[in-house]
């Protein structure tokens, strides 16, 4: 696969990178990346760049940390369900939400 070759601005500095995903997801990163820094500062507008910088890869690895969790869980609960007899599955009822009406008017 052909590498990417892009430039992005993080935090008010360029970096040149060689990636081998799109040029629009790169793009998409650096602004997810750079909209959480911006809430730093806005925030916090005594602390440096650097700073604002850290605090916002600390909010982004919390939450990276937080969806693998709820994706593990799910996969779990995916397995557990795969892993059960469909004998034993609860049986919902089928909705069919027009059959039973009848038209206004009519008895």
């Amino acid at each position: 696969m052909e590498k990417t070759k892009i430039s992005v601005v993080l935090a008010g500095q360029e970096f040149k990178l060689a990636a081998s995903e799109s040029e629009e997801y790169i793009l998409q990163l650096a602004e997810y990346v750079n909209q959480n820094v911006e809430e730093i500062q806005q925030r916090y507008p005594n602390l440096s760049t650097a700073n604002c910088v850290l605090l916002a890869s600390l909010n982004m690895a919390d939450e990276l940390h937080k969806l693998r969790a709820d994706y593990d869980a799910l996969d779990q609960r995916i397995a557990q369900l795969r892993e059960m007899p469909r004998s034993a599955a609860p049986q919902s009822p089928v909705k069919r939400p027009f059959e039973a009406r009848q038209p206004v008017g009519t008895k």
